[in-house]
Parts: structure tokens; C-alpha cells; sequence
């Protein structure tokens, strides 16, 4: 018996060990080293080149907002022309969204202090015009949060903003409709715009499952310690809500902050996380799965107080199971919580992420690097300023996963609302995961709009399912692990970039595509090819008449040596040319269709 606590105890100790050597702190680049007052981050690929580009804005001294270009190799460039980076004011956050459908995110600020709102469209070229017309930029507010959603499901995206938390008797929030082409109309009528609350963060979800997103809003006056109910707006269908007034989760009163959304018990459905601030505890709220909520109450998740400001859900060691980061304000460590998988969570107390201490706010998840493991932002918000921290995940666990990119076409482009469940066996038991794609999270907090399922041993995942906003639903099955997926709506499942792409053990020195194999072949091929550095590769095929048949590759890629499966199933037998280009790079070679 003594052994056996003995060696419990000696695991326990090396798990903890293990997870505290999980990140490594990012000390270097502008990205780290700035002097804003930031409150949120934001996560999108700006320039469509597979690797997520960084939004931070600046929230009290009426200096300019943040933008960092991702370089693909690890570092970012900040955009130093435009109007997202030279406007100043009061920023507090950020939401991308391609609010105009065109294919290019653009993106919404809110700002404090009864300042205008801002909205910019990304004009598809690395520049943003700014739009200085309409009421979505002329309300005013103290606004706190946005929250992008398509509430109505017509594939346009809406936008949420919570207002209030500086004023003494609160303020209206505002809601507003997507027309699709970058207007919006003012909702004005409804309990989810005349409330008049203190509100500070919000959060769009179909908690009860019905097709549609319904929204959390977190209220509270944090300045002065009075706790306020919180709102749930259920969706009705028909654009119009229903306030909830029974149950816990609208009757705590908790000085709350921020809002998460998340699956955490692997029940399919989404559970709740309420951060609360002055140093009262949080609430975690368990979905029975028929629109009720059980309030969770022993753990450390529930019980270890703070100065809680935001919580981001994330499978940051790929297990299976959602873990929880949660930042605190006025110099408190942040929490951070392992998911046991069993409905538990062991918080984790030792390495950089929980004892860097900050003034902490809206912290993201996004896997920036492509290494299939999910890295943390977390910005700093303090006069003098910090610096805000970002920790690069090492991967070290060396579990499987899929991440996969949703791209709507009947649906919001950005397919925000949009519902992933995957299914693997993990541990030799059949687990279902599922992910909702979320226009904002926690406080002040955009996570990357990708899906990423943590397998664990998983060797395939036997189905996916997307299910749509438009309702159409997609479905997939004996998917390969440890890929970067995109997958557009009533169009198919690509592979975009694969973890054997990434583990290299030499850097190629030079470009270099590779004959096929097998060649001839039917119906499937593989081809390779090698980068000495990170560029932009194009891999296309072409019939014997100089027809382009498919795009394997359009994307910016990492060194190494890739390798892209093609299926020729739907042609006919013939010789066809595969097209490589990177850079100034151009080989094309031969194949054999041979039915």
C-alpha cells in the first residue's frame, strides 16, 4: 500500500513537471515588448495564408491600436500604415468577422468612454478602409465587448456590443444586423437592447441545441464591488429573444466579468464559465443537455477566488477534454486547470503561465506556429504599462489531433455558429468532442476561428460532422490525424498542411519537387516537395490541355519537406502536370492516370 501512494504520488509529481515545461515564454518582438494599456486579443487570418495574424488594441491612453502580421516562421511584423494602427482612442477590444462576405475578414472596435465605435473592411490587399458612416459607428458607448454571431441564420453576421460599466446607472446595449455587403441595421426593439444594465462581456451559443444562438451577457460593477444578475437571452427562432429569469445562472449575482462557452465534460453540449472579480469565487454551470444548468460546486475551478477577469477554454495538451485558463486582475497569478477527463480539473501551479503575475485580461487560444498544439495569449492592462506575454506550446505530449478551418458558403463566410463533432477512440474508448466556431470569449477574447480537437492515442477520427448555420450538415469519415483541414460548406474536406510537413530533422537547402508515387496510379498519389524557408507555394494540376483540374496547395509554408495526397477519382485516365511554385520557383512535372 505504501508503494502504491508512493508511486501515485511520484506520477502526480512528473505530470505536474511535464505541464509546467508544456510553453515556453516568447521574450522577444514588439509583440511582447509594447507599452499599451491592452485589455483583449483578437486571432484571424487577415491576408488568407494559414497562419493567424494578431489583433491587441490599446484601452486607456488614447494610443494606437496593435496589429501583428504572422511571418510564418514564428515571428510578426505590426502593420504600421492604415487605419486600424494610426486611429487613436479608448479600445477595449476587437472582433473579426467577414462582415461583407468577400472572403477577407474585417474587423469591429469598441471603445470606452462614450467614444464611437470603430468598423473596418478589409480591402483583401493587407489595407482596411475605415467606415465612418452609419450608426454602428456614430452610437457612441462606453462599450466594454463585441460579440460577432449570424443570430438570425440569413448568412449575414450581426454584431452584439455591451455597454455601461463606467456609467452610474448603465446603459443600453446595442445590437445590430448584418446586411451582408458591411451595412447593418440598429435593433431597437427586445429586452436583449433596452436592458440598461452595467454589461461587460458576452457570449453567443446554441446552449440549448435548437439551430440557433442564443446569448450569455456577464454584468456587474467591478469598481465599486456591486454584483448584478447576469443575462441569458434565449434565441426564439424568429430573430426576436426571450429573457430568462429562473435558474441559477441568471439569479447568482456575482460581480462577473467575463463568459466562456465550452464542452468541457464531452456531453455534447456546451457547459458555462462565469469569471468573477473581487476576489469572489467563479461559476462553472454544467448543461444537463435540455436548456437547464447545474451549478458546479466543489474543485478548484469554483473555489479558489481572484480577481478573475476572463476564462478561455482549450485542449492545450490534446487529451480529448477542454482545459481552462483563467486571467485575474491587480498582480494575481492566473489559474490554470488540467481537465482529468472525468469531470475534474487539477490546477496547475507551477511554470510561467500561472506565476507571471500581471494586471491580466482577455487571453486567447491559437495554435499561431502550426504545430498542432494550441499557444496562449495573455495581454496586460496597467499604468506604468506591462508587457503583455505570449507562451509558444512545445508540443510535448505528442498526442494526435485535426485542426480544421471552416469556410461557409450559404453561411457566413467566417462561419461563425457553425457546429464540429468529431469522434475518435481515445484510450480505447469511443469519445465524441464537440466545437462550436465563437465570435468572442471570456473578456475582451477572440480564439482562432479554427477547430482544433486534441485525440490523444486516437489514430483517425472515424466521423466528422459539420453542421452549418444554414442547417446544411456535412459529414465525413476515417479522417487522417495530425493535418491542418479546410472545409467549405457543400464543397468537401482539403487537406491544407500536414504534421509530417513539419517534423523535419533537415531543412531542405534548396527547392526541389518530387516525381509522384506510385506512377502511374488510380485513383490516389502522392506528391512531395521541399523548401529551403518559409514561402508561399501553389500546387496545382492540369490536364493534358493546360485545364486546371485542382489546387492541392495554396498557402504559406514552413521549410521542410511536404508531401499532399491527390484523388483523381472523378477523371478519366490520361497524362496529367503537376505545377509547383514558390516564390520564384517554378518546376512542373508529369503523371500517369491509369484506369
Amino acid at each position: 500500500m505504501k508503494n502504491f501512494i508512493f508511486l501515485l504520488i511520484y506520477f502526480i509529481l512528473i505530470n505536474t513537471n511535464l505541464l509546467a515545461q508544456a510553453f515556453t515564454k516568447i521574450t522577444t518582438g514588439l509583440v511582447v515588448n509594447d507599452d499599451r494599456y491592452s485589455e483583449g486579443s483578437s486571432w484571424g487570418d487577415i491576408n488568407n495564408d494559414n497562419f493567424l495574424d494578431l489583433f491587441v488594441p490599446d484601452a486607456w491612453d488614447d494610443k494606437t491600436n496593435l496589429l501583428f502580421v504572422n511571418n510564418g516562421d514564428g515571428s510578426f511584423t505590426p502593420l504600421t500604415t492604415g487605419p486600424v494602427v494610426t486611429d487613436t482612442s479608448t479600445s477595449s477590444g476587437g472582433s473579426f468577422g467577414d462582415f461583407n462576405n468577400d472572403g477577407h475578414l474585417d474587423l469591429f472596435v469598441q471603445n470606452y468612454f462614450a467614444r464611437n465605435n470603430h468598423l473596418y473592411l478589409n480591402n483583401g490587399d493587407g489595407t482596411f478602409t475605415k467606415i465612418t458612416s452609419g450608426a454602428i459607428v456614430s452610437d457612441g458607448g462606453n462599450s466594454f465587448n463585441s460579440s460577432t454571431a449570424d443570430y438570425d441564420n440569413d448568412g449575414n453576421l450581426d454584431i452584439f456590443v455591451d455597454n455601461g460599466a463606467f456609467t452610474s446607472l448603465g446603459e443600453n446595449n446595442f445590437l445590430y444586423k448584418g446586411n451582408g455587403d458591411g451595412t447593418f441595421i440598429k435593433i431597437t426593439t427586445g429586452d436583449i437592447v433596452n436592458d440598461g444594465e452595467k454589461s461587460l462581456s458576452s457570449s453567443w451559443c446554441d446552449y440549448d441545441n435548437d439551430g440557433d444562438l442564443d446569448l450569455f451577457v456577464a454584468n456587474s460593477d467591478p469598481f465599486n464591488g456591486v454584483a448584478i444578475n447576469n443575462f441569458l437571452y434565449q434565441n426564439n427562432g424568429d430573430g426576436t429573444f426571450t429573457k430568462l429569469d429562473t435558474g441559477l445562472v441568471v439569479n447568482d449575482g456575482g460581480i462577473s466579468v467575463g463568459v466562456s462557452w465550452g464542452d468541457y465534460d464531452n456531453d455534447l453540449d456546451f457547459d458555462l464559465f462565469v469569471a468573477n472579480w473581487y476576489n469572489e469565487n467563479n461559476f462553472l454551470y454544467q448543461n444537463n443537455g435540455y436548456g437547464t444548468f447545474t451549478k458546479v460546486t466543489s474543485g478548484p475551478v469554483v473555489n479558489d477566488g481572484g480577481h478573475s477577469v476572463g476564462g478561455s477554454w482549450g485542449d492545450y495538451d490534446n487529451d480529448g477534454d477542454l482545459d481552462l485558463y483563467v486571467t485575474n486582475d491587480y498582480n494575481q497569478n492566473n489559474f490554470f486547470y488540467s481537465n482529468n477527463g472525468d469531470g475534474s480539473f487539477t490546477k496547475i501551479t507551477t511554470g510561467d503561465l500561472v506565476n507571471d503575475g500581471g494586471r491580466s485580461n482577455g487571453a486567447t487560444w491559437a495554435d499561431y506556429d502550426n504545430n498542432g498544439y494550441l499557444d496562449l495569449f495573455v495581454p496586460n492592462g496597467a499604468i506604468p504599462s506591462q508587457s503583455n506575454c505570449l507562451y509558444r506550446n512545445n508540443g510535448m505530449f505528442n498526442n494526435n489531433w485535426i485542426n480544421i478551418k471552416c469556410v461557409g458558403t450559404i453561411s457566413n463566410t467566417s462561419a461563425i455558429g457553425a457546429r464540429v463533432k468529431a469522434k475518435s477512440t481515445i484510450n480505447g474508448t469511443a469519445v465524441w468532442q464537440v466545437r462550436e466556431i465563437c465570435g468572442q470569449t471570456g473578456f475582451n477574447a477572440q480564439n482562432s476561428f479554427n477547430i482544433e480537437f486534441g485525440l490523444g492515442d486516437g489514430s483517425v477520427v472515424d466521423s466528422l460532422i459539420i453542421k452549418w448555420p444554414s442547417e446544411i450538415v456535412d459529414t465525413y469519415s476515417n479522417i487522417e490525424i495530425n493535418k491542418f483541414y479546410e472545409a467549405i460548406e457543400l464543397q468537401g474536406l482539403n487537406v491544407i498542411l500536414s504534421l509530417d510537413n513539419k517534423n523535419n530533422s533537415e531543412i531542405p537547402d534548396k527547392f526541389e519537387l518530387f516525381q509522384n508515387y506510385p506512377n502511374p496510379f488510380n485513383p490516389n498519389t502522392t506528391i512531395e516537395f521541399a523548401l529551403p524557408h518559409t514561402e508561399f507555394v501553389f500546387l496545382k494540376i492540369y490536364n493534358i490541355l493546360g485545364e486546371e483540374v485542382a489546387t492541392l496547395v495554396s498557402a504559406k509554408l514552413p521549410a521542410g519537406k511536404h508531401k499532399y495526397e491527390w484523388d483523381a477519382g472523378e477523371l478519366a485516365s490520361g497524362v496529367y502536370l503537376y505545377k509547383f511554385e514558390a516564390g520564384d520557383f517554378v518546376e512542373v512535372k508529369k503523371m500517369v492516370l491509369m484506369k
